[in-house]
């Protein structure tokens, strides 16, 4: 109601973070309950209409359904600004910086660099087989290392309830 909203727009400035904000904001809807929380009339969930109306993300149904949004495959290539959609690794989550994982320009210059010291490599070796290694040499290359160790990680769990079924017949 714009009785509250009014209220709530004059001390929301006084507020320094959206923490205060939230707990002022159950403070007020707390005082305008018939009965305060105590009351025998069950939970009142507003605060968590509230909350999921205003603070949760929305679901976009074209970005969900769309090819041209379908980005979130690992190595994928975002085609306006070129960045790789690389793998995370959650234990280092505080330290990632979106804005610099590789492009896919970047990992051109960087595989041209690569290709121009590695002709000095052996005359022998088959195109195909150097090139397999070439994006250890990029920034890239921890990137894969992060997606390989996740990999590993399914094919043990996988192994082991392999074994474990095989255990119970």
């Amino acid at each position: 109601p714009a009785q509250y909203r009014e209220a709530l727009q004059a001390e929301f400035p006084k507020k320094k973070d959206s923490v205060q904000r939230w707990e002022l904001l159950r403070a007020r809807v707390e005082r305008t309950r018939p009965g305060g929380r105590a009351a025998a009339q069950g939970p009142c969930y507003a605060d968590w209409e509230v909350m999921l109306q205003f603070c949760f993300p929305r679901l976009d149904i074209n970005v969900s359904k769309g090819l041209g949004h379908l980005l979130k495959s690992p190595f994928s290539v975002h085609p306006k600004t070129g960045r790789v959609s690389v793998p995370l690794d959650l234990q280092r989550l505080d330290q990632f910086d979106p804005f610099a994982v590789p492009t896919i320009t970047s990992l051109c210059q960087e595989l041209d660099t690569a290709s121009n010291d590695g002709e000095q490599e052996e005359v022998g070796e088959t195109e195909p087989k150097r090139r397999m290694r070439d994006y250890k040499k990029t920034s890239l290359a921890p990137y894969v290392r992060v997606f390989e160790q996740f990999v590993e990680g399914m094919e043990s769990a996988r192994r082991g309830e392999k074994i474990r079924q095989s255990g119970e017949c």
